[in-house]
This record gives C-alpha cells, structure tokens and sequence, in this order.
C-alpha cells in the first residue's frame, strides 16, 4: 500500500465526518471544512505513528493542504526518493 492510499484510508475511516466516501490526492483537506482542526491533529498522530515521522515539528503549512502534500512531507522526513 502506498503512503497515499494509507493516507486516504486512515482519514475516511477515521476524520472525515460527512459521510462522504474517501477523499482525493489534490483536494484540499483543511480549507474545503471536511477536516478540522483535530482531524488534523488525529492524522499528524497517524503519520507519527505509523511512519515515525514528526510532521508538526518539520513540516511546513503547504505540507498539510493535501493528501500528495503530506505523503510527499512523510517521504523527505524520511529521506526516502
């Protein structure tokens, strides 16, 4: 399973509220209102956990606007290519 697909599958089943099925790699997380503030929090624990990398220590706001942005924030944390 890719970063992405695990991004996608831990947000639809566990943050997004609205009932809606998944979310896409280029839609905006925080600014279309379908994740708040804790989802946010709740996914930075997820990549915390699961990839053991540190998002709100190194990451930066455009590292949080999509699931892309984030996977590619976990890869370069991660130093992977």
């Amino acid at each position: 399973m890719s970063i992405e697909s695990d991004l996608q599958a831990f947000i639809a089943s566990e943050v997004v509220a609205d009932g809606a099925s998944g979310v896409g790699l280029e839609e905006p997380l925080v600014r279309s209102g379908r994740i708040d503030s804790m989802g946010l929090l709740q996914i930075l624990g997820f990549v915390q956990q699961r990839y053991g990398v540190d998002l709100s220590a190194t990451g930066g706001p455009s590292d949080f606007e999509t699931v892309a942005s984030l996977a590619a924030a976990i890869r370069r944390s991660r130093g992977d290519r």
